[in-house]
């Protein structure tokens, strides 16, 4: 949203999307995570999410490479492939 204001657009928070887990996730820690990730089209209902290899915060290609972020909740428990989970689409 701060991004978006110094551009000079709207004030409107992007909405995330629902997706289903096209793999399995481990449980999260105590914080929580925006996990960098590509969404795949729909095929029945929900698109697809599949995290990129490399969650390492210091790299930028897997950002680069993202079309979204799965947004992990602190204490998360593992989710299994197929587990609907949000997602904030990236659009840059």
């Amino acid at each position: 949203p701060l991004i978006a204001r110094l551009l000079g657009l709207s004030d409107a928070v992007q909405a995330g999307v629902r997706a289903r887990l096209a793999v399995a996730l481990e449980e999260n820690g105590p914080r929580q995570h925006y996990m960098r990730a590509i969404l795949e089209p729909a095929s029945h209902g929900f698109p697809a999410v599949r995290p990129v290899r490399s969650q390492d915060s210091s790299l930028l290609s897997p950002l680069a490479a993202a079309s979204g972020l799965i947004v992990r909740p602190p204490g998360a428990p593992a989710a299994p492939a197929g587990s609907e989970v949000d997602v904030l689409q990236l659009d840059f």
